[in-house]
């Protein structure tokens, strides 16, 4: 039995590393520390990103922005300490779904809500950090729900829309 890998599954390993990344914010809220689903999510975010770049028959330009969208990546947790990784990290959801958009699909509106949640979320994040606002921390982990919600949305969108081959 030979196993094929379309777009749609690359999409489904986006939909499950968002419904991780929810779980995780929605026990963070709880009170619990699931920190360790965040490095599985960025696991299977890293590998869809990875074999979306290397999908044969694709255009080279598509290749170079997805790689692109893999380095981003690697680098928020090459700086994880820092502002820098916190920043990378908010690049890569946006920067694949305007990878999307960019062929014609119909995530404008995820990509529009993801990207809101992404620069709120980083904000607070960063007020929190690196501005002593310790009373932001629980609006941090709202937005960082929400983002989680609006990335499962966009990764939903992809998924259904992506045509079935055969």
């Amino acid at each position: 039995m030979k196993l094929k890998f379309t777009r749609k599954t690359w999409y489904f390993f986006l939909l499950a590393a968002a419904a991780m990344s929810m779980l995780g914010g929605f026990a963070v809220l709880g009170g619990m520390d699931f920190s360790g689903l965040e490095l599985i999510v960025f696991c299977i975010t890293g590998i869809a990103v990875l074999f979306l770049a290397a999908q044969k028959g694709a255009p080279a330009k598509d290749k170079r922005s997805y790689t692109l969208v893999f380095v981003l990546l690697m680098l928020s947790k090459l700086a994880a300490g820092g502002w820098a990784g916190d920043l990378c990290s908010a690049l890569v959801w946006p920067g694949l779904l305007a990878i999307e958009y960019g062929h014609g699909r119909p995530v404008q509106r995820p990509l529009q809500l993801v990207c809101i949640s992404e620069a709120l979320r980083l904000l607070f994040w960063l007020l929190t950090k690196y501005a002593g606002m310790s009373a932001l921390a629980f609006w941090t982990n709202i937005m960082f729900v929400l983002l989680a919600c609006a990335r499962g949305w966009a990764a939903l969108v992809l998924y259904k829309t992506q045509e079935e081959t055969l």
